[in-house]
C-alpha cells in the first residue's frame, strides 16, 4: 500500500493524502541538442537531466470510506490546504512510502504547478494535481515559514523605499535648482497668488506637481474667467492643498481658480499627486 504525504516548512504543516490514487505519473527527462556539422554531419550532444514532475488524479473524500487513509479533514478542506500553499508560493516536500510488496520511495521538493478539482455526485472533490521538482537553496531543509516572511517584510521595504526616492527631491525655492522650463509657470502662479509656501516661505513643490502645472499651464488652464465659489465635489481637494500651503489666492473667498483649473486640480488629488 501507498501512502502520499504534502508537507511545508520542515513538517510544521502536513496533507496526508486521504484516498490512495490508484496510479502517478513520473516525468524524468534528459535534454540534447542536435547540430550539423561539417565533418561528421549531424551530432546529438546529450545535456543534464531536467527536473522531475509528478502527478496524479484522485479524490478528496466527504465520508468516511472504509479505504480511507486520512479523517483529518474532509473534501474541499484538503483542497483549500493545498490551495493556500499554492498562493503563498511554499516549497512542498512530496514524500510517498510503500508498505506490503510495493517498493517505492520518493522524496523530493516541489511546486504545486497545477490544482484543479471537479464535485462529484456524492459530494466528494474529484481533483487532479502536477508538480514540478524544485532546487532549493538549501538542499538539506526546507525553507522555513520564518525566512520567508523575513525575506517578504524585506522585499516590501526596498519596494516603500523605492517608491519614496521617486518623488525625494523637493523644490522649495526659485532658484537655479528649479527647472529653467518651469520657472515661467511657477513665476506666473506666484505672482497671481496661486502658489505659495509655507511659513519658511518654502514652496515644497514635488518634480510630479512641476510637471502638472506647467502641462496645466501649456493648456492655458490658468486662463479665463474664474468662478465665485468651489463646488462641493471639488472642496476637498482645494482645501488640502491649500493647508499644504500648494494653493493660495488675494484671500479665503477669491482663489482665482478658473473651473478648468479646478477640474484638473481634483483629478490631480484622485491620481495621488498631493499625497493623503
Amino acid at each position: 500500500m501507498l501512502d502520499f504525504y504534502l508537507s511545508v516548512n520542515n513538517s510544521e504543516e502536513v496533507v496526508h493524502i486521504p484516498v490512495t490514487p490508484p496510479s502517478f505519473s513520473v516525468t524524468n527527462s534528459q535534454s540534447t541538442e542536435t547540430f550539423e556539422s561539417a565533418g561528421y554531419g549531424w551530432i546529438k550532444i546529450i545535456g543534464n537531466t531536467e527536473l522531475r514532475g509528478v502527478s496524479w488524479d484522485g479524490t478528496f473524500p466527504v465520508h468516511d470510506y472504509p479505504f480511507r487513509r486520512d479523517a483529518s479533514m474532509d473534501g474541499q478542506e484538503y483542497y483549500e490546504k493545498l490551495k493556500s500553499w499554492q498562493k503563498r508560493k511554499l516549497p512542498v516536500r512530496l514524500v510517498i512510502t510503500s508498505t506490503g510488496f510495493a517498493n517505492i520511495s520518493i522524496n523530493m521538493a516541489v511546486a504545486i504547478e497545477k490544482l484543479d478539482f471537479d464535485v462529484g455526485t456524492t459530494g466528494d472533490l474529484d481533483y487532479s494535481i502536477e508538480l514540478g521538482e524544485v532546487e532549493l537553496l538549501n538542499d538539506t531543509e526546507d525553507t522555513n515559514m520564518a525566512q520567508l516572511d523575513d525575506l517578504a517584510a524585506r522585499m516590501d521595504a526596498v519596494e516603500k523605499r523605492l517608491d519614496s526616492l521617486e518623488n525625494e527631491k523637493i523644490y522649495n525655492y526659485m532658484d537655479d535648482n528649479m527647472p529653467s522650463w518651469a520657472k515661467p509657470t511657477i513665476q506666473k502662479l506666484m505672482d497671481r497668488g496661486y502658489l505659495n509656501g509655507t511659513g519658511d516661505n518654502e514652496l515644497g513643490l514635488t518634480m510630479d506637481i512641476i510637471r502638472m502645472c506647467v502641462m496645466i499651464d501649456n493648456a492655458n488652464g490658468f486662463e479665463g474667467y474664474t468662478v465665485d465659489s468651489i463646488p462641493d465635489w471639488a472642496a476637498p481637494t482645494i482645501e488640502k492643498i491649500k493647508k499644504k500651503g500648494y494653493l493660495s489666492g488675494i484671500d479665503d473667498d477669491d482663489l482665482g481658480l478658473t473651473k478648468n483649473m479646478i477640474r484638473i486640480l481634483v483629478i490631480l488629488d484622485k491620481a495621488g499627486v498631493f499625497g493623503d
